[in-house]
């Protein structure tokens, strides 16, 4: 059962419209404490004509997936944790880079707000030190109009500790929190709408390279993004 979120993160929320620098992502904006699967309430607003831009936002997910249909993990409260409703059509060749798109994001606002040396891994992970502490997953659907558009959802470990994870991904999985307490032996929290306004900047300038055909910028902000060959 979806409910909405009365948190305090909640009311930070309620403000985050105020002070988003965004021309249309997070124009409108639902923050729920639990959901099965943000992606699918995106899903659902966007076949019934909900705007571009649209947020969805969670606390904690039941049913959170990612590629191949594996499980998305996160405690309550500590992720990022967003799915966001986009119309643009797109081509036969594009229908890859969405997920390269929402990776960019992630991994730039990771390295401007904290400095650290996030880098993609192919297709649709974000890693630090080759370890995972992001994943995109990007569903394409037709609305009621028949009109094609995707949703683009994203996990952020923010600030996990280890026991947060289970036992086998303790050696592949971080978070921004670990992360930053290993870079500079300060292990303190990490302010979540800080962190999603720069992610959500990041990924507007993007897509809309992304909606003029611009796919040249967006391969070479790849390119530099990275993670080198040979990581595992």
């Amino acid at each position: 059962m979806n409910q909405p979120c009365t948190s305090t993160l909640g009311a930070k929320i309620k403000k985050l419209q105020e002070t988003l620098q965004t021309a249309f992502i997070g124009c409108h904006i639902e923050h729920y404490s639990q959901v099965a699967s943000t992606n699918d309430i995106a899903i659902a607003r966007g076949k019934a004509g909900a705007a571009e831009g649209t947020l969805i936002i969670a606390e904690h997910q039941t049913a959170g997936r990612g590629r191949y249909g594996r499980n998305w993990e996160a405690p309550s409260g500590k992720c990022l944790l967003v799915s966001v409703v986009l119309k643009h059509r797109l081509l036969r060749d594009q229908v890859t880079l969405p997920n390269l798109v929402g990776a960019i994001a992630i991994t730039k606002a990771i390295r401007t707000t904290h400095e650290l040396d996030a880098r993609i891994k192919m297709p649709n992970d974000v890693r630090i030190a080759k370890k995972k502490v992001a994943g995109v997953l990007t569903e394409l659907v037709y609305d009621e109009e028949h009109q094609p558009f995707f949703v683009l959802g994203f996990g952020v470990n923010v600030n996990n500790v280890l026991e947060d994870f289970p036992s086998e991904l303790r050696g592949t999985a971080t978070s921004v929190r670990m992360a930053c307490a290993l870079s500079e032996g300060q292990n303190t929290e990490v302010c979540r709408i800080l962190l999603l306004c720069d992610i959500l900047c990041h990924l507007e300038d993007t897509y809309l390279q992304l909606k003029v055909g611009e796919t040249g910028p967006i391969m070479n902000q790849f390119e530099v993004l990275r993670e080198d060959e040979g990581s595992h």
